[in-house]
């Protein structure tokens, strides 16, 4: 795994943004290209895969797909050099000026940015939070959505009508009207022309079972803009018969009913002063509303639960505090809440971040007073509307599609890091010289920061430590843990790793590092006892080393105390990057061991996790990373593997190893070379992390793959085979990898059964191991 190069610089401040909303954006994206030097910067979101509002008009009606509406936020963080935590904020404390994350430790800082965003305004309408779905948060939308079309289809493949209202009358209640319009009516033409879509013999009656309304409380639509507009809006809905109800106030949602009363002139004109209107679905895109736990934070909000800034962007109550987008209410200056402003103030919110960082005087940002909004029709076209300009057209849709596009491209298509050979060298096993096309100046962490194992070998044979008679291995064993015989029936274990940090989140490393570290012993078939600690934290301020420290030493107690093992001491030290090991002892019978020699004639070879955090984690450094990707990948790594040497003892296990470092086949060499062992190994049951092949295919491997590669000697393979991506997966290094064992073949299915109830949900037999009369090479592979 690679990681990123380190500042050269000690952090001195420490930077949280909450929320990936679109002015935060912009501050990752000048952040990158130029840092702010000593200031460590952490983001903290509940969505990582964050919407870009003005692509949803798009994405509904199917014009564009999920890669043209959300950015992952995880390359441009990686891009910046930002940590990224997602998670919920259960609560702030500028007091203590620290944040406090659901699952995690309390998270420091010296400076807070705050772009969240707003959602509408369903909190005090009865009947809203059971019976309607509001426009945001856009992707809890969207999953709802994807039900509303299944419920229409059903309805009209039953001959009813089906009524999807809107309540809200502003920009993105018109886009909204416009949109599922066009999709309900294309899904229903797209069914009539399949045998699926008759009904009776007869095609659907789209066009008139169909039915979108719209009611809003204003006397016209999209009040913000101009008369012209307005005009446009309404006559645009009534073309497309989209009903509209003005100055109808809702004041109540029960099941399949909307309860509105008449509003403003209506009241005194209307004969018809309330009512109950059915709809199917409703939809809430009403005003803006802050979410109530500000109320609680001490920050000076305005009557409508914003944050008050002035025009520094500052908190007019926490200097130290910053807020842009909707959540912020600039003092003086009021405007729409609109993702058109939210993305003006990202400019202003980094600069001004990065004065304030830098002890400098904050330059004052005056909002423009009017904006380009550009209103999605549903037909090709949009309205595009400024001051008291607007236009109307499909050319004005073409318009606004390649600007939603080169937004999202923008945060989404970066250009990788550059990567200069660094000049290094390796010997090969002739003793040529050759450049090492992976040995690039960046280089691997994790356990992926190994020292390639035909190297390790050829020093540890050319040093001769004295030898004890209690000890049982030697220092060219290749079992898991040192052996020391205590008595005649019991040994101590002891297994040590420290590696650099492969992701900048000490506390998420120090788990999956403690993982790692014990499942040497579990790979013994053994619990652990106790463990010593090797902290190295990077220089930086006191009070920051401290924070890193006490993440990183949270998480290791954490993952240690689950597994009944003791803390007992350790070494700590400042360095120029984070680092983490364990030192682990182990007490258990020796006759109840598993090592990595033993397997027989027909055993099945089980894997108990996916392959890929090599290449997922190579992919990461380089900003290519998808955060599902790395996010799948790092559940699995905090997954131990104690549970899994257990199974694999009950079920009679012959031989068993962790992969790690070396790679599958490197760790695989290691448990049939000693007795000269043949099996046979197929590529398509090997289980792989979501991405890793993608990765691969990329080219994005990791600096340890081409000295595990050298392990290919030991296969054969048709030609076809070896030019297979999942050929590449073995030579991938692993960071807290699952355990490869061999199991009796009459135990096999029962043995895969039980890993897979105790959560193992990847682990796959993988192989068999072959006769002694098998072919010469050690491992056959198979498709």
């Amino acid at each position: 795994m690679i990681m990123h190069k380190s500042s050269p610089t000690p952090a001195t401040k420490s930077l949280v943004l909450l929320g990936g909303g679109h002015s935060h954006l912009s501050v990752l994206m000048e952040l990158a290209k130029k840092p702010v030097p000593g200031l460590e910067v952490t983001l903290v979101t509940r969505d990582v895969d964050t919407p870009y509002s003005g692509a949803l008009p798009a994405y509904i009606m199917g014009t564009c797909g999920e890669d043209d509406l959300y950015i992952d936020l995880r390359p441009l963080a990686q891009m910046a050099g930002a940590r990224l935590i997602q998670s919920s904020v259960e609560r702030i404390d500028l007091e203590a000026r620290q944040l406090h994350c659901a699952g995690r430790p309390a998270l420091g800082f010296d400076m807070l940015s705050i772009n969240i965003g707003s959602r509408p305004a369903t909190g005090t309408l009865p009947g809203a939070e059971e019976f309607a779905v509001a426009v945001k948060p856009i992707p809890e939308f969207l999953q709802q959505w994807g039900d509303m079309q299944h419920q229409a289809m059903t309805a009209l493949r039953e001959g009813r009508p089906y009524t999807l209202a809107v309540v809200g009358g502003g920009p993105a209640s018109v886009e909204l009207a416009c949109a599922m319009q066009t999709r309900l009516l294309n899904n229903a033409r797209a069914s009539s022309e399949s045998s699926a879509g008759i009904t009776a013999g007869k095609p659907l009656d789209a066009t008139t079972l169909i039915r979108v309304v719209l009611l809003t409380s204003s006397a016209s639509l999209v009040t913000s803009h101009n008369a012209a507009t307005q005009a446009r809006a309404m006559q645009t809905l009534r073309s497309k018969s989209i009903k509209v109800h003005l100055q109808h106030s809702v004041k109540a949602i029960e099941h399949d009913t909307l309860i509105w009363e008449a509003a403003g002139d209506a009241a005194q004109t209307n004969t018809e002063t309330s009512g109950r209107l059915h709809a199917d679905s409703i939809i809430i895109a009403t005003g803006a509303t802050a979410p109530t736990w500000l109320q609680q934070t001490g920050l000076a909000l305005d009557t409508r639960g914003f944050i008050r800034v002035n025009q520094t962007l500052q908190s007019v109550s926490h200097p130290e505090v910053f807020a842009a987008g909707d959540i912020a209410s600039i003092d003086d200056f009021p405007r729409p809440r609109s993702g058109v402003y939210a993305v003006r103030h990202g400019m202003p919110l980094a600069d001004n971040l990065r004065r304030y960082a830098q002890c400098k005087t904050l330059r004052k940002y005056t909002p423009q007073q009017d904006a380009l909004a550009l209103l999605t029709t549903g037909d090709g076209a949009a309205i595009a509307t400024r001051g008291q300009w607007s236009w109307q057209g499909r050319w004005v849709g073409v318009w606004k599609d390649w600007i939603d596009r080169r937004f999202v491209a923008k945060y989404r298509d970066l250009p990788g890091p550059v990567e200069e050979p660094s000049g290094l060298r390796r010997r090969s096993e002739k003793g040529i010289a050759s450049e090492a096309r992976s040995h690039r100046g960046v280089r691997c962490a994790g356990c992926g920061g190994k020292v390639g194992s035909a190297m390790l070998q050829e020093v540890l044979q050319q040093v001769h430590p004295c030898t004890h008679a209690d000890v049982i291995s030697t220092h060219l064993s290749t079992e898991d843990c040192a052996m020391i015989r205590i008595d005649e029936s019991r040994v101590l274990l002891q297994t040590v790793d420290h590696f650099r940090a492969f992701i900048n989140d000490p506390y998420l490393f120090a788990r999956i590092a403690t993982v790692h570290c014990l499942s040497d012993i579990h790979a013994m078939g053994a619990t652990a006892h106790s463990a010593l600690a090797i902290v190295s934290v990077p220089y930086a301020a006191p009070h920051l080393m401290q924070a890193r420290l006490l993440e990183i030493m949270t998480g290791c107690t954490e993952v240690l105390n689950a597994h009944d093992t003791a803390l007992i001491g350790g070494h700590t030290s400042e360095a120029q990057e984070l680092s983490f090991g364990l030192s682990i002892n182990g007490f258990a019978p020796a006759y109840r061991l598993l090592h990595k020699t033993g397997m027989r004639e027909g055993d099945v070879l089980i894997l108990c996790k996916p392959l890929g955090t090599g290449t997922l984690f190579a992919a990461d450094m380089r900003w290519q990373a998808r955060q599902r990707w790395v996010n799948n990948a790092l559940e699995h790594m905090q997954q131990s593997n104690h549970l899994a040497a257990q199974t694999l003892v009950r079920h009679g296990a012959t031989a068993c190893t962790d992969i790690t470092g070396f790679g599958l086949l490197g760790h695989l060499r290691e448990m049939i070379e000693p007795e000269g062992a043949r099996v046979s190994l197929s590529l398509s049951a090997l289980p792989v992390l979501d991405g890793a092949l993608t990765c691969i295919e990329r080219g994005l491997l990791s600096s340890l793959h081409e000295d595990n590669a050298l392990h290919g000697d030991i296969l054969a393979a048709h030609p076809h085979i070896a030019t297979t991506p999942r050929l590449q997966l073995l030579y991938d290094p692993q960071t807290a990898g699952g355990l490869l064992a061999s199991v009796p073949a009459a135990s096999a299915e029962a043995c895969l059964t039980e890993l897979r109830n105790v959560g193992y949900r990847d682990a796959a037999s993988i192989g068999t191991v072959m006769t002694a009369s098998s072919p010469s090479a050690a491992v056959q592979l198979v498709d």
